[in-house]
């Protein structure tokens, strides 16, 4: 993947400060906050009791607060479940203002220019930087890259030193999530599924050995009795129906909640769900929960246009 700065503009950072804000988190989300390593990012889900998903995002502690960053339309459902529990305890939640911008991209280059308003940059997988700019989380799994939220202040400088490869669409970063096997509720997924569907488990997004928060006795049992029947996989488009076009049109457009469908003798039937998808290059590619018996190879279409695509191995 070539060297590029991306705006994510529906991107969303919910914040939680306070005097009881390490309890309060931890009795809401699936991993520990009360021994949280601001020096690292986790991944990690806000769920209903029924252990279905609100939101995932990535969790960072800047200063005094915690910052949850999630794709905009899970915030919404998140941040007012979070605020409905939240005036038992001596927190505050809210989300970042629009004077905040939330940014991906990879490249040696934008590691410099990241470096010159952050100082040294560490490579580690979920390292975690921050200062009055910002703050800026590596991931290095199958990909070397990094997600940057900045004041207007950082953001102004970031799009001085990235001028030349700064772009506004987000299809090469939604490409690296999904070739990661990293995933996102949103849309019409809200409220859909349990973490372990979308492979949390295997992301060290859920502690097991936790306490009690929200939705964790069906998270559990799902673990310990092996109830989860659906899991994430990455599809790629058959070759002749890739598109040329990053932008899909709004009629093309393959969008979260859209519905697979698995061939079963002469007829198709239901298969799965659409997590997210992106096209680079004339490549299309999605994440899409399917059922957890799915193999590699596997041939699955899409319900609303018939465009057929194959499962790959996942990098973990």
């Amino acid at each position: 993947m070539q060297l590029f700065l991306s705006e994510l503009p529906n991107s969303k950072v919910i914040t939680l400060s306070g005097e009881q804000r390490d309890e309060y988190l931890h009795g809401q989300i699936t991993i520990d906050t009360k021994h949280f390593d601001n020096s690292h990012a986790r991944l990690a889900a806000h769920c209903d009791f029924k252990g279905k998903m609100w939101s995932n995002f990535v969790l960072t502690q800047c200063g005094e607060s915690y910052h949850l960053v999630m794709p905009e339309s899970a915030s919404t459902e998140s941040l007012a479940q979070l605020k409905k529990y939240g005036v038992f305890s001596k927190v505050e939640i809210d989300t970042l203002n629009e004077d905040y911008y939330v940014l991906g991209g990879t490249g040696e280059q934008l590691k410099q220019d990241l470096q010159s308003i952050f100082g040294d940059i560490n490579e580690q997988h979920l390292s975690h930087c921050k200062n009055k700019f910002g703050e800026v989380i590596t991931f290095n799994d199958t990909s070397l890259r990094y997600l940057v939220v900045l004041h207007k202040d950082g953001f102004s400088k970031l799009r001085t030193l990235a001028k030349n490869y700064l772009q506004k669409h987000s299809a090469a970063w939604n490409m690296l999530e999904i070739e990661a096997g990293l995933g996102f509720v949103e849309n019409d997924t809200i409220g859909e599924f349990v973490p372990q569907m979308l492979n949390l488990q295997m992301l060290d997004g859920i502690d097991f050995n936790k306490g009690c928060y929200m939705g964790q006795e069906v998270v559990a049992r799902t673990k310990f009795l092996g109830k989860n029947k659906r899991a994430l996989y990455i599809l790629q488009a058959s070759p002749s129906q890739g598109d040329d076009d990053v932008n899909h049109s709004q009629s093309t457009a393959i969008v979260p909640g859209d519905i697979l469908e698995k061939s079963v003798g002469e007829n198709w039937r239901r298969g799965g769900t659409v997590i997210k998808s992106a096209n680079v290059a004339g490549i299309t590619k999605i994440l899409a929960v399917l059922a957890n018996d799915t193999e590699v190879d596997d041939v699955l279409r899409l319900k609303s246009n018939g465009k057929t695509f194959s499962v790959m191995p996942l990098p973990y």
